[in-house]
């Protein structure tokens, strides 16, 4: 799949989110290594460690080693909690070890794109749940039996507020008839990123529905365009559609009203038959959603009149034209 340019591009977009959740991780296993080296250290090192520590005031004043027998006197760990530790490292290390392949998913023909992205996430979730196991051993505060669950695959529905603003990223290429994108609300939270990579045929705008305030919503063709996603503050979906489709923008940080927000650069004919599950009436519908999102208030400069955007500007004739003659009413007297 990454032989796909598209795709190559999808993921460099997605640099940044990428760093961000291998940082978190890389942090992590740091902290969970230390914590075990230091356990892992003999006497005679631990009282240079100690000599040190304590500085040049404390020598021939201080005993390192009656010090560390009052002072530094390490709680040793049970076997079985020492193999849990070594089980929670194993995983950061080996989710960090894997390249692209941890933040690409391809839905195969017919598939579940819900699916596959739940997959996706719940392996790279993984890590969360080692994270959440080393803090619970090192405090002495892990039940077993209630939370082996946490070297397993960890859903996203069970992330907390904080793991999902450091979700990882995902670059999925699926075929238009299989893109059922309402599918993906539930996974838009937190700073969640998905970019799609759209074969076709397509639907004209499988990703209106997905549209609310705080959510970036991208419909593009040209890989460029891209850049937007990952700068968003929450989370973004976007859609690298075949020619053909609508291709709009919904950008939270542009105003506080739909109209504002929402940027519309092409508008298709709906199509004449059905692609995939979705009907003609459905398409329309959809074409029709956008419009009414992108409506201004009478009076009101249009956003693509303030940023002089002729192209815009004819994307809204066309989408008004097509409404006029779906409604029967161009050619009238």
């Amino acid at each position: 799949m990454l032989s796909d340019p598209r795709v190559v591009a999808a993921l460099a977009a997605l640099a940044r989110p990428i760093a961000d959740f291998r940082t978190a991780l890389s942090g992590a296993l740091e902290q969970a290594e230390a914590f075990l080296a230091a356990r892992d250290i003999g006497p005679e090192e631990q009282h240079a460690r100690l000599r040190v520590e304590l500085g040049p005031f404390a020598n021939s004043r201080i005993d390192p080693a009656r010090f560390a027998a009052v002072f530094g006197k390490r709680r040793e760990l049970p076997v079985a909690t020492r193999e849990q530790l070594d089980q929670a490292v194993a995983v950061l290390r080996e989710v960090l070890s894997r390249g692209d392949d941890l933040f690409t998913v391809t839905v195969p023909r017919r598939g579940s794109l819900a699916g596959e992205v739940a997959l996706a996430l719940g392996r790279a979730g993984r890590a969360f749940g080692a994270v959440l196991a080393v803090e619970l051993l090192r405090d002495g505060r892990f039940v077993v039996g209630e939370h082996d669950v946490l070297f397993g695959q960890l859903d996203f529905d069970a992330w907390t507020r904080s793991e999902r603003r450091y979700a990882p990223p995902l670059a999925i290429r699926v075929s238009g008839t299989d893109l059922q994108a309402g599918s993906l609300s539930e996974y838009l939270d937190g700073r969640e990123k998905l970019v799609l990579v759209v074969d076709p045929p397509c639907a004209p705008a499988p990703l209106v529905r997905l549209i609310t305030p705080g959510t970036l919503v991208l419909q593009a063709t040209d890989p460029a365009e891209l850049d937007v996603v990952a700068g968003a503050e929450g989370p973004a979906v976007a859609a690298l559609v075949p020619e053909g489709a609508a291709t709009f923008l919904h950008d939270p940080r542009a105003g506080r009203e739909s109209w504002q927000r929402l940027s519309i650069r092409s508008v298709p004919e709906v199509p004449r038959k059905a692609i995939g599950s979705a009907s003609t009436w459905q398409m329309r519908e959809d074409l029709r959603q956008l419009e009414a999102l992108a409506a201004a208030p009478i009076g009101a400069p249009l956003p693509t009149e303030a940023a002089g955007g002729a192209h815009a500007d004819d994307a809204v004739e066309q989408l008004t034209s097509w409404l006029l003659k779906q409604s029967g009413l161009t050619g009238s007297a």
